[in-house]
């Protein structure tokens, strides 16, 4: 009976943890019943055939896809879901500019960013739907007003004792940035004294630190944050912040005028308040903190054990228990 009792108590902890895993790892998932945001704005939105010149519908008419230049790893602003749908913020305004406008757009993922700014330069990407403006960028695209504006973050080790941190700091140190991201560009413009380390993605430019091949890391705080989670890196820690000076936007190559026109309409067409719940559906989710997500693997751990503890325990009671009643019957066996 005892037995029974564990093995009961197991599987409620079994499926207590699935749901919390589940609502940690993967929220989505828990919030299908809930509103789509998106779809009740595009219900209450018209197309924007009716506001387009006559050269802007020609090369919609001419153009069925624009091909899109996504950055894999730049959760909550864009990612791709475990069904590998593109989502995110990002993913958001592009539902909402198909529908406005009534393109194809054809969602290309790379690897790494630089890879995906690479083929923007060879002409095979069109537009970007979560790019920072910079000298450099504004060369080959043109930018939209920014969406969103988050401050960059500096992290270093646990163990630097900087508090309040500012990039001129680091003047004759290493700084780990993702190559080609946008505060590639601002330190390099900006803090020309700093020791650039360019990394593949965030991840790798956060092992740097660990590692102590670089001094501190700098990106944005979702993003910083997202891969504290993902990756377990928990020996760094904020040491200050770094204002953006331009936010995140939809981009479109300098060469597609007509195309870069459509979107700007199509933008104009979500109002402040909209806006702000796409703003607010990202970077307000439920998603814990790396410190938070530690908490709950040593939860998972702690239960586990527990479980295992309990379950040996009960398995050497009844065995003892069963040896006893043999014991017994034995001795019984031998009086009669």
């Amino acid at each position: 009976m005892r037995v029974f009792g564990l093995i009961i108590l197991g599987i409620f902890v079994l499926c207590a943890e699935v749901f919390l895993g589940i609502q940690s790892f993967f929220p989505e998932a828990l919030q299908k019943g809930k509103t789509d945001i998106v779809q009740d704005i595009i219900e209450n939105k018209k197309t924007i055939f009716d506001q387009l010149s006559e050269q802007d519908l020609a090369w919609i008419a001419e153009n069925k896809t624009v091909n899109v230049g996504v950055d894999p790893n730049f959760y909550p602003l864009e990612t791709f879901n475990e069904r590998g749908q593109y989502t995110g913020l990002g993913g958001d305004y592009l539902r909402l500019l198909t529908h406005l406008t009534g393109i194809n757009f054809q969602v290309h993922r790379q690897q790494d960013w630089a890879t995906v700014e690479e083929l923007a330069q060879l002409k095979r990407i069109d537009l970007f739907m979560a790019v920072a403006k910079s000298d450099r960028r504004s060369e080959y695209l043109l930018f939209t007003d920014p969406y969103i504006n988050m401050p960059g973050v500096i992290m270093a080790v646990r163990s630097s004792h900087l508090e309040g941190a500012l990039l001129d700091d680091f003047k004759g140190k290493k700084v780990a940035v993702v190559k080609d991201y946008y505060w590639q560009d601002y330190v390099a413009s900006k803090y020309p004294e700093i020791e650039l380390v360019p990394a593949k993605d965030t991840i790798h430019a956060m092992q740097l630190v660990s590692n102590g091949n670089a001094d501190a890391v700098i990106d944005y705080e979702f993003n910083l944050n997202e891969k504290i989670q993902l990756a377990g890196i928990y020996q760094l820690k904020a040491v200050g912040s770094v204002p953006s000076e331009f936010g995140h936007a939809v981009a479109v190559r300098n060469d597609l005028l007509e195309l870069f026109d459509i979107i700007n309409i199509a933008l104009k067409q979500i109002t402040p308040a909209e806006a702000k719940a796409l703003e607010d559906r990202w970077l307000s989710k439920a998603k814990p903190a790396g410190s938070e997500r530690r908490l709950q693997w040593y939860f998972f751990f702690f239960t586990q054990a527990t479980l295992l503890v309990l379950f040996v325990i009960g398995i050497a009671r009844s065995s003892t228990r069963k040896a006893v009643l043999a014991k017994a019957r034995e001795m019984r066996a031998k009086l009669a």
